[in-house]
């Protein structure tokens, strides 16, 4: 019935009138405007940022009266009725400081905007200058200063989820603008696909999302969203250059001189009420801290949107990026960190691109009802390459195609719902994977119970079929429950529990190849893995402290049952690496985070996350996991152009690793704490009236801390980069 109504009222959305709506949020103190509020519509999926103006634009809007809200970190939040007409709207805003921090953004943890702390379970958010302050040029790495995140090269362990699984299946969804960006072969991550300019803000969701997301959510979701561009025609852009430390042993030293790394972005943008235009493009040149680990990286990505004039918009994106290096596997042995073994090819070069597309239009088909539908696809392709002809013994092209439907209907301030439709396709042609296809198709929806001055319940189910080549098919059902509840205006419960689950990923049920010193072979009887995520959370804002604090609380349940892991099929004499559901797992756990202005000038934020990994068949904390990530983070602002920040991560040594491994790596099971401090200075001036330059010193583990995080692989030593930044104030 649902649907059906959005049939018949479908043809209503091409003739109604939008609206742009236009703001500007102000101190109602001292009539500064204030910057990096956060506005929405209540009820709608919209929403948008003040700029440094303490300007907002919300377009494509449908006419009527709503409520709009306003909120800030050290602000109480502002709430105004407005009545939207056919015209142009303008709205003034102001917001009164509070003796409170307040955490309340947009999120898309139920598919669609609220405000965080009505989403029943913990999500944390990255905004562009968490990203641009830290010389970040790959996404993952910003990923690293979140909360009971941990990342190990293109694997994402979200509350001690993941594991080492030699770069496939990842148990992390990652989606661009709500399309999904995970390779069709390895099911895994790939962050290098985006300029990090274009990135507005990071979501990550903790916790079994598969009820909303499908397959691949089992241990949570990163969503990024692009920026959106202000009105007008802008050019911003980042260039940086700087160097590794030289080691302080001398058996390290594989050059004379100390390695160099740059890059370069650009970015365009135009934007007009009828259309918004941004391309831009990045380049990086590494020649790493270890030898034979040189790289060259580019990336392309362009996004349009057409407002239709009619409650709608079609978006459309595309990227393409391209990384061309050496291949570092892992190191010769610990006395020789920075080189590889001798055997290495040093002919042997690793090609890999991806491209991806997509379509969106997005429409509300009247006051309390919109309509999001989505196609996209994601190509991917690795190999290597030998004098720079590709070789076919190890070369794989992926691609993965997905169709979504989403609509949400606001059917009183009592009652939401939200359901929709999805298709999946993943076909791959390799050499080492062989001819494969894998179909995924699904239906779900959530509804959304409101009680005044009472709990917001949530209830959502998710219907997956998943077909595999020959394999047989089957389904996997979703369920989910979530409260959350302002029992006073400082606090705010909430509880969840979700099932999670994940398909085999073609490379883990087909693979057949050689990688390092280990041979993989195939393993097609792999079963899904699944999840049961539990959490119950507390957030926390005394209004009446000395100092504005925000403390968010939580504790976590995460059962898992069949974990595919890599393991040694001992009863094979070659002692190959074969993908076998061999775990059944719990990990117990806390985590609390604090966020405080302890000056007008100087903010803090500190987290710890403590976890109890147990594979519950051996008794033994599960392998490659973390038991404690705490991370710390502060910033001060000299005067209004001079900014320092710290940032510190410490992460336990890993209990458990798999000590066959040092049977094929010499000291492949070395392993110490992680203690890793960044620093940096940001300097500002005004280059014109609407830009600004920004330069930066920035130094990564400027102690020099050596540590391997991924096995046989020292991770990355001090390095120091100049920045110069070209910004849109």
């Amino acid at each position: 019935m649902f649907f059906l109504y959005i049939v018949l009222v479908l043809l209503s959305a091409v003739t109604a009138s939008a609206v742009d709506l236009y703001g500007t949020i102000t101190n109602r103190t001292s009539g500064q405007p204030v910057v990096a509020a956060t506005v929405r519509i209540h009820g709608l999926q919209k929403g948008a940022v003040t700029d440094t103006a303490g300007k907002f634009k919300i377009a494509g809007l449908p006419t009527g009266v709503f409520s709009l809200v306003a909120s800030r970190i050290g602000y109480k939040p502002s709430t105004i009725t407005i009545t939207l007409t056919d015209n142009t709207e303008h709205v003034v805003l102001t917001m009164l400081e509070a003796s409170i921090v307040k955490q309340d953004v947009i999120v898309s943890a139920s598919r669609r905007v609220q405000a965080v702390q009505d989403v029943p379970i913990s999500v944390s958010t990255l905004n562009s200058s968490d990203v641009a302050e830290r010389s970040i040029t790959r996404l993952d790495d910003a990923l690293r200063y979140v909360s009971g995140v941990s990342v190990v090269k293109d694997q994402v362990n979200i509350r001690g989820s993941s594991g080492f699984a030699l770069g496939v299946g990842n148990r992390t969804m990652v989606l661009l603008d709500g399309f999904p960006l995970m390779s069709g072969d390895n099911g895994d991550i790939k962050f290098d696909v985006m300029p990090v300019s274009d990135i507005g803000r990071i979501e990550i969701i903790k916790g079994a999302g598969s009820a909303l997301y499908g397959t691949g959510a089992l241990g949570g979701v990163v969503t990024m969203f692009t920026a959106k561009p202000p009105a007008g025609t802008t050019i911003t852009g980042r260039g940086f250059a700087g160097t590794y430390s030289k080691p302080r042993y001398s058996e390290w030293n594989y050059r004379a001189s100390a390695p160099l790394s740059s890059g370069l972005d650009i970015r365009l943008t135009h934007s007009t009420p009828e259309i918004t235009v941004s391309g831009s493009a990045a380049i990086r040149s590494d020649e790493g801290y270890r030898d034979f680990d040189k790289s060259l990286d580019g990336i392309a990505f362009g996004k349009f949107q057409w407002n239709l004039g009619a409650n709608n918009h079609l978006t459309a994106f595309a990227l393409y990026a391209t990384h061309t290096g050496e291949n570092f596997l892992y190191w010769k042995d610990l006395r020789y960190a920075t080189f590889p073994p001798d055997a290495q090819d040093r002919e042997q070069l690793l090609r890999s691109g991806k491209l991806a597309g997509g379509l969106e239009w997005a429409a509300f088909l009247d006051n309390r009802t919109t309509l999001t539908v989505r196609a996209g696809i994601f190509r991917t392709e690795f190999g290597n390459l030998i004098n720079n002809v590709m070789q076919d013994s190890n070369h794989s092209v992926a691609n993965s195609w997905n169709t979504d439907i989403l609509a949400t209907r606001v059917f009183s301030d009592q009652f939401t719902l939200t359901g929709g439709l999805n298709a999946k396709l993943n076909s791959v042609s390799a050499d080492v994977y062989g001819e494969q296809f894998q179909a995924l198709a699904a239906g779900f929806v959530q509804g959304e119970f409101s009680f005044t001055n009472g709990p917001i319940l949530t209830l959502g189910v998710r219907l997956d079929h998943e077909k595999t080549a020959t394999l047989p098919s089957y389904l996997e059902l979703s369920p989910k429950f979530g409260i959350s509840w302002h029992v006073t205006p400082s606090v705010a419960l909430r509880a969840s529990i979700g099932r999670g689950f994940r398909a085999p990923a073609i490379a883990e049920r087909y693979a057949n190849i050689r990688y390092g010193p280990f041979n993989v072979i195939p393993n097609p009887n792999l079963l899904a893995e699944s999840s049961v995520s539990y959490e119950a959370g507390m957030h926390y804002t005394p209004e009446d402290a000395v100092l504005p604090v925000d403390i968010d609380i939580a504790v976590f349940n995460n059962e898992l049952y069949d974990l595919i892991e890599p393991t040694f099929a001992m009863d094979d004499p070659s002692v190959p690496i074969i993908f076998q559901n061999v775990t059944r797992a719990r990990i117990l756990g806390a985590e609390c985070t604090v966020r405080a202005i302890l000056h007008p000038r100087l903010t803090a934020e500190t987290g710890i996350t403590g976890m109890l990994p147990t594979d519950l068949l051996t008794g033994q904390t599960l392998k490659y996991r973390n038991n404690v990530l705490w991370y710390s983070r502060a910033e001060y602002s000299i005067t209004n152009r001079l900014q320092v920040g710290i940032d510190y991560r410490f992460q336990n040594k890993v209990e458990q690793v798999d000590d066959k491994l040092d049977a094929f790596i010499p000291n492949a099971t070395a392993r110490v704490p992680v203690h890793i401090v960044d620093a940096r200075i940001l300097y500002t001036v005004d280059i014109g009236i609407q830009q600004q330059l920004r330069l930066g010193v920035i130094g990564k583990n400027i102690l020099d801390y050596y540590y391997a995080e991924a096995v046989a692989n020292l991770s990355p030593t001090r390095q120091l980069l100049f920045q110069i930044e070209v910004l849109q104030p």
